[in-house]
């Protein structure tokens, strides 16, 4: 980042009043801490990660890992690159111990310095981590307690100024390393590190026993009905965290219940501390789970904008944050990285979609394509050799399995139609619906199909068929699509292709009318907080100002779909 941009985003954090003692971290400290990491790293955690530019020059070194960010400022989350994720806010409010990875960087407040470096200290979930803190950090009782109580040791790794920093500070800092305790006996491997719940439990838990035994006449699978049923009530992300802590509330007053039972009684029953220690941890880590299940739920409205295998890459990375603890301002940020993050995919996967459809007899060219195509049975597969053409209404994909054959397993064919074809299907619905045409019809899953029988969907509301599908036997999907709604396809195709770049091209090459072209030309809708209407429900809940021409989310507003 330039001087002049570091500036702006500067000017722009205390506009907004989020100027939480932000001095970015220098070229020379990242470059230090780099040294010290390994290029296998799977994951980098940044507490305090500002604007995210730690995270991604790191990230050159450890090329394949997984990068998180803490961080307060709802303008600095929103400036950071899009490959970092957020898993959490506000760092008093974080669980560590539910947040293993690799490395952790941290360059805190520093008139809070302590209370973050003895916080990191005490609770990370790391190999190591790395603090750049001022050098009376070594005089602080509260740093060393946490140091002796985890069992870890500290050295210096830099020291420096901020002198030639875009943000000049007076602070002299040293980096420290932090190298957390490894498991070294009963079995376990050295190479990996202790669980810090683990060392708090032994420290904390001197008596323990089982449970209260719940009521034998339920069985355990009517028990998690009734109470998936009961917090499916809940409609707003308020009354969702309202409902996770009434719940851990009540976990942990249950265990405390128990660690007040006198040992030797617990030892002649049988009870074993290891097993008790994490059957704990599993309940806590199970309920945090399913209220993030059931936000994810709530994503639908995202979720289902998506093709297949965008879909299933984007709810891969949105799982992983089940870890993260349950709080407002962190289900806040979790949906606004939803929303920024699903757009991203939506022309990635247009152009998938276009270029699935791409065969040899359902194209057209450009009128300044003269390029004469052979046919050859790798044509679809080479679509990317060529360029500049547009796709006919009616269309022959082949390779998609079709209606199931005698000898075809039942599983691999719902409705007796491949999954294959059932993916095209799902992928075609999310594409239009982004490009303004939503279809209603039942779910092709659901559909009992017929060799040769056309199957439609239609434009909601009417019976003007938005798009028709029909299989066969001997694997050939048959497609034909609404004009319109094939012409919108091929003017974003050509945009996002780059074959495109005016509603005028789109005239002169495809032989649109203008109204057409300035209609479909730039026409994917994006979602937007406004319209995603997402789970508010108080009235101190942050407010979401857009700059739609720019599709920049800058500060949170929330409220449900």
């Amino acid at each position: 980042m330039t001087r002049a941009a570091f500036a702006t985003t500067l000017e722009a954090v205390q506009a907004a009043g989020e100027d939480f003692e932000w001095y970015p971290t220098t070229a020379a400290m990242i470059a230090a801490v780099a040294r010290h990491i390994d290029e296998g790293a799977s994951s980098l955690m940044d507490i305090g990660a500002g604007d995210g530019r730690v995270l991604l020059q790191l990230a050159k070194k450890c090329k394949h890992a997984d990068l998180y960010a803490i961080e307060k400022s709802n303008v600095l989350i929103q400036a950071q690159p899009e490959n970092v994720v957020p898993v959490g806010t506000d760092f008093y409010q974080q669980n560590l111990a539910c947040l293993p990875c690799d490395y952790i960087f941290s360059n805190p407040p520093y008139s809070q310095f302590e209370a973050w470096a003895s916080t990191i200290v005490e609770s990370g979930y790391a190999k190591k981590a790395f603090l750049v803190i001022p050098r009376r950090w070594k005089d602080s009782a509260d740093i060393a307690n946490a140091l002796k109580k985890r069992g870890a040791t500290a050295r210096i790794i830099y020291s420096g100024d901020f002198e030639d920093a875009d943000r000049r500070a007076r602070a002299i800092v040293d980096i420290v390393e932090v190298s957390y305790p490894m498991k070294g006996s009963h079995g376990w491997r050295s190479d990996e590190v202790k669980d810090p719940f683990d060392t708090w439990f032994d420290l904390n838990v001197s008596t323990f026993d089982t449970a209260s035994e719940e009521d034998e006449d339920q069985s355990e699978y009517e028990r998690e009905r009734q109470h998936l049923a009961r917090i499916r009530k809940f409609d707003t992300i308020r009354e969702m965290v309202d409902g996770y802590n009434e719940e851990y509330e009540r976990m942990q007053e249950n265990y405390r219940a128990i660690f007040r039972l006198d040992h030797a009684l617990l030892k002649e029953l049988g009870v074993k501390k290891d097993a008790l220690r994490d059957g704990i941890k599993v309940r806590m880590a199970g309920l945090k789970t399913t209220y993030w299940t059931l936000l994810f739920e709530r994503l639908d409205a995202i979720t289902s904008r998506l093709s297949t295998a965008t879909r299933k890459t984007f709810l891969e990375k949105l799982t992983k944050r089940a870890a993260i603890a349950f709080t407002e301002s962190n289900a806040y940020a979790i949906v606004l990285w939803s929303i920024k993050n699903a757009n991203a995919y939506f022309g990635e996967q247009l152009i998938a979609l276009f270029r699935e459809l791409s065969t040899f007899e359902g194209v057209m060219n450009y009128k300044s394509n003269q390029r004469v195509w052979s046919k050859n049975s790798g044509w679809r597969y080479k679509a990317d050799d060529h360029s500049h053409y547009a796709l006919d209404y009616r269309i022959v994909v082949e390779r998609h399995g079709g209606i199931a054959r005698e000898d075809s397993f039942s599983y691999r064919h719902p409705g007796n139609l491949s999954e294959s074809s059932h993916e095209l299907i799902a992928d075609i619905i999310a594409v239009l619906t982004n490009l303004g045409f939503p279809s209603s019809g039942f779910a092709s899953q659901s559909i009992q199909w017929t060799s040769g029988t056309w199957e439609d969907w239609c434009v909601p509301g009417t019976v003007t068929v938005l798009f028709q599908v029909k299989a066969f036997k001997k694997g050939t999907v048959h497609l034909r699509f609404m004009p319109d709604a094939i012409k919108a396809l091929n003017v974003e195709a050509g945009r996002l292709l780059g074959w495109l770049h005016s509603a005028d091209e789109v005239v002169t090459e495809l032989g649109y009318t203008p109204e057409d072209a300035k209609r479909f030309y730039g026409s994917t809708k994006l979602i937007m907080p406004s319209t995603v209407r997402l789970l508010m429900g108080s009235p101190e809940a942050p407010t979401v100002e857009v700059d739609e021409s720019a599709i920049a989310i800058t500060t949170p507003q929330l409220a449900m779909f």
